[in-house]
């Protein structure tokens, strides 16, 4: 949630290229867990496959939920602490 909330903000504007990004940043997550020893794939192509299809269908999903769940408005953003000790 915070992820898509701050650092990966510019997403939200292009849906497709989120579902690009998920479609090829999701699998390679579950690539290098297998590598790692952590997770154990037995029919790769399939997993991967199905992996990619999923994460290219939540990434532009998820990216309206958190835009419409988003807990920080641009009015209300403080660049330090002293504009809010300032407002105290």
């Amino acid at each position: 949630a915070t992820t898509l909330n701050v650092s990966l903000r510019w997403l939200r504007t292009a849906p497709l290229l989120a579902a690009a990004i998920g479609l090829v940043a999701g699998p390679l997550t579950y690539i290098a867990g297998a590598k790692l020893g952590g997770i154990d794939l037995i029919n790769r192509f399939a997993a991967l496959a199905m992996l990619g299809a999923g994460w290219a269908i939540m990434m532009p999903y998820l990216s309206i939920v958190a835009e419409r769940f988003d807990g920080i408005s641009p009015q209300r953003t403080r660049v330090s602490g002293r504009a809010a000790a300032s407002e105290a």
